[in-house]
């Protein structure tokens, strides 16, 4: 800690800069140098200054990533080395520079790589989109944005607060940091947050803001005075199904408190992948990664005998998310869970999620196996638990939080322009409350009181999840009637006669 160090990392990428880029965003780079966009001449003065302005606001760390390819405006390479020399000459920076090489290229694949390449790509949506740029606001807006996680951890939360803090803050509002949910929003604990209090946030797991399950319903009151109090013209939700109900209480609340009438944006960040109107999570990706690396290291321990069942207990609720994707990626025979009913001639070797069905439960199923395999395989079962909340955010987590953020605050930039009127902001329409997620290939803004209709308020599920698809190519996969047009839970088990 006691080290101001500037790290040059030159990664792969000759003729393009995708590794370079998400790269940068995941790891909250200060520049990056990617053959597509050549930096315009008198770079090197520019890079000095805002390496200098971070030095001066007390960061000890700056890191500066290079594809291989990078080039000026001239055709010129631009290597590592040299932004070594140029660094450690004009500043006097201790610069080590780091070639990452073919070791990019080695490695266990992750979650999805594994899922990629057992479906086709018209199975999976992926938003491709190019990422926001940032740019320095030279003026205040005037308006005030609170910023709050509501629910269970999720890896990737702290980028999208990170985010959202810095385009609030470029684009001239005043940004306040609102800890512990809502219940801390009613009693209090909400103060401005400025650009470097968010430094380093991109990498950390959990929640440093703080989060809970309540709602805001018990303390309506409360968090009406604490926005009027503080002048919040608008609110960004960051959370999973309590973040969604958070948002409804909220509008329905708008007819009694003035005050709550305001733009309101919900992000979804849970490990569940459970909340109505968008097919990702924040956190979803980070913890499937877990299960699958937990899965492999289990599969690996049964590796010295051949007559062993594994149980495994992920998990998700009433959405099966992670058990089905969970299972494609490890290559378990089979994912139980609460969408696709099942009954007790389907059980076999298997990944479950925590609440598939109120009967066959993992201790029911882990007894079952234990007594009629008696002399025949032994029965082991696992249930991972709160590990699949923890760990620092897979980069896909880290830069879907990164641009989903920065994509709500310009939505909210541009809706307390439109809303507007006599001295302050007023907003009570229903496309003031949105949802904001992705789905097919697109981030979109969805009204919450529209999504009421498509959500599973019993079970916390949308109505319609677009992975379920995915259960009928597990059971494909692990040997069952090889039809894609069979619905899932309608199939039979391939029996071999020998």
């Amino acid at each position: 800690c006691s080290h101001q160090r500037t790290f040059v990392l030159e990664v792969m990428g000759r003729h393009c800069g995708y590794l370079a880029l998400v790269s940068a965003l995941a790891c909250g780079a200060d520049w990056v140098f990617i053959p597509e966009c050549p930096p315009e001449d008198g770079w090197e003065d520019r890079l000095c200054e805002i390496l200098s302005e971070s030095r001066a606001r007390g960061s000890r760390l700056n890191i500066i990533i290079v594809a291989e390819g990078a080039i000026d405006r001239h055709g010129k390479l631009i290597t590592g080395n040299e932004i070594k020399t140029l660094v450690s000459k004009r500043l006097g920076f201790d610069t080590r520079v780091t070639i990452l090489g073919h070791v990019q290229r080695g490695g266990t694949p992750s979650a999805f790589d594994r899922i990629l390449v057992s479906v086709c790509i018209e199975f999976l949506h992926i938003n491709t989109s190019l990422l926001v740029c940032f740019v320095s606001a030279l003026f205040q807006s005037g308006f005030s944005i609170a910023v709050l996680n509501v629910g269970a951890p999720a890896a990737g939360m702290n980028a999208a607060v990170r985010a959202a803090v810095r385009v609030g803050i470029s684009d001239g509002h005043r940004m306040f940091a609102v800890h512990d949910g809502f219940e801390g929003f009613a009693q209090g604990q909400i103060h401005e947050i400025n650009w470097r209090d968010v430094g380093g946030w991109t990498g950390q797991g959990g929640s440093l803001l703080g989060t809970k399950r309540t709602l805001p319903s018990k303390s309506l009151e409360a968090i009406a005075e604490q926005i009027r109090v503080h002048n919040v013209n608008a609110l960004l939700i960051i959370g999973g199904f309590e973040a969604f109900l958070s948002g409804l209480d909220l509008v329905e609340a708008w007819s009694s408190f003035e005050e709550l009438c305001i733009p309101i944006v919900v992000v979804p960040a849970t490990v569940s992948n459970n909340v109505p109107g968008s097919d990702f999570s924040i956190g979803a990706d980070t913890s499937l990664n877990t299960i699958t690396h937990t899965c492999d290291r289990i599969k690996q321990s049964a590796s010295g005998t051949k007559r062993r069942v594994f149980i495994i207990e992920t998990m998700g609720g009433y959405c099966g998310y992670l058990a089905t994707m969970g299972a494609m990626a490890a290559g378990a025979d089979a994912a139980y869970i609460f969408e696709d009913p099942f009954t007790i001639h389907d059980l076999q070797v298997c990944i479950l999620n925590e609440l598939c069905n109120v009967n066959y439960t993992t201790d029911f199923i882990f007894s079952l196996y234990s007594e009629e395999g008696k002399g025949v395989f032994d029965c082991r079962k696992n249930v991972l638990g709160h590990m699949q909340q923890g760990g620092a955010p897979s980069p896909f987590d880290r830069n879907f939080g990164t641009k989903i953020a920065a994509k709500a605050m310009h939505w909210l930039s541009d809706k307390m322009k439109e809303c507007y009127r006599q001295g302050r902001v007023f907003a009570n329409e229903n496309d003031s409350a949105c949802l904001l997620g992705m789905r097919s290939r697109s981030l979109q803004f969805q009204p919450l009181s529209e999504l009421k209709e498509h959500t599973d308020f019993e079970h916390r599920i949308p109505s319609e999840q677009w992975w379920l698809k995915m259960q009928v190519l597990l059971k494909i996969l692990a040997k069952y009637e090889p039809n894609y047009n069979i619905d899932a839970g309608k199939m039979e088990h391939v029996v071999i006669h020998h």
